[in-house]
């Protein structure tokens, strides 16, 4: 299910991407870049982005060193000779690792000796990425949204087992956990929901059970389109099943048709003579869906009109 971004962010649609400060900037910039040149909705890119040469050219006739790149009132003169709405910058900062020691007990038992308890000595590793995208708005030459995201990653071995993750492993793991944490403040962002059908064959006749039971087959399958078919022939010939009803409510929600989705599954809760777990969440579930969807649908509003968004984590 796709969902609207957290922050006022995301109204800005045409940006650029300045150069990030910090030991991870010039890694930063580029997957921050990225990151945002990969959002889509609707089948289309969802930002329109600055080409980085048109932004380095500019930077190059203001004379700007990367320090002055920082200030917002320069920031929003490089947006209006570039033709953005907004601007991001920031800072990225590499920890060192952090070791934390500790041992575990072991059993040994020589051959035709008592065995006997040693101590083996462990180590946790973590890597920590701190990430800091500031975004500055031209019209007003202001910092419009700025916070920080903090990435973890750890690995744990004892000196008996294999080796364990090598240290720029660990930072790339806290790195991208960061950017994932920014990307859904930016940006809409997609996350899987849990979408249960239900297997009661009450309401089914004798000659559609087995005709169901394949169908829940292909449901587990992954096989919607086979699944979803079966369930409207089956409807037909059953219209009592809770369970069919249900399914075909199901069916709507993961083809993404949550209007009629909602109209099936409160269909469903008419039915019923007492409240269902299922049938509660999954109302909750499609309202929530609908409401994410007319988020996104909504046309940017004049950029101007957000307030400043500037916290720390």
């Amino acid at each position: 299910m796709q969902f609207a971004a957290k922050t006022d962010a995301a109204k800005y649609r045409r940006v650029a991407v300045l150069p990030f400060d910090g030991d991870g900037g010039a890694k930063a910039t580029i997957d921050f870049e990225s990151m945002l040149a990969s959002v889509r909705y609707e089948q289309k890119p969802y930002f329109t982005i600055v080409d980085r040469s048109q932004l380095q050219n500019v930077i190059g006739e203001l004379a700007l060193q990367h320090s002055g790149l920082a200030d917002p009132r320069t920031a929003a003169k490089i947006g209006r000779l570039t033709g953005a709405e907004a601007l991001y910058g920031g800072s990225a900062i590499i920890s060192p690792i952090a070791y934390q020691y500790s041992t575990e007990p072991r059993s040994v038992c020589p051959k035709d000796r008592k065995c006997y308890t040693t101590q083996v000595r462990c180590t946790t590793k973590t890597a920590r990425f701190e990430l800091t995208p500031r975004l500055v708005e031209v019209a007003r030459g202001t910092v419009v949204y700025s916070e920080t995201k903090v990435g973890l990653a750890s690995s744990y071995r004892c000196e008996d087992q294999a080796t364990d993750d090598p240290e720029q492993v660990l930072v790339t793991k806290a790195a991208a956990n960061a950017f994932a944490q920014a990307r859904e403040d930016v940006a809409p962002y997609e996350r899987n929901v849990l979408v249960k059908f239900q297997s009661s064959t009450d309401g089914i006749n004798p000659q559609s059970v087995e005709i169901f039971k394949g169908s829940l087959e292909f449901a587990n399958a992954g096989r919607f389109d086979r699944a979803c078919t079966q369930w409207a022939d089956l409807t037909r010939a059953n219209p009592s099943s809770f369970a069919l009803q249900y399914n075909l409510a199901v069916c709507d929600e993961v083809s993404g048709r949550l209007d009629a989705a909602l109209l099936k599954y409160q269909q469903v809760d008419a039915t019923l003579t007492k409240p269902d777990a299922d049938v509660n969440a999954a109302l909750a579930r499609v309202r929530s869906g609908i409401a994410e969807q007319e988020k996104l649908k909504k046309k940017p509003s004049d950029p101007r009109s957000s307030a400043p968004q500037t916290t720390r984590r």
